[in-house]
């Protein structure tokens, strides 16, 4: 997984910073667009968005 790959074009955010958002205590993708406003623009990359989160807390 490329840590640098743009996962929302809209507002620009990473990989890197979904996986900061998920170790700083973000759960949910409620909680993660709070942190990083990812998806809350034109929503393409909520399914994305989501399986990311998953994988990353499904430990």
């Amino acid at each position: 997984m490329d840590e640098n790959e743009i996962i929302c074009s809209c507002m620009g955010t990473t990989v890197r910073d979904i996986m900061d958002a998920v170790e700083n205590g973000a759960k949910t993708l409620e909680e993660v667009q709070a942190v990083t406003q990812v998806g809350t623009v034109c929503g393409a990359c909520l399914d994305d968005v989501e399986a990311l989160i998953k994988k990353l807390t499904d430990k």
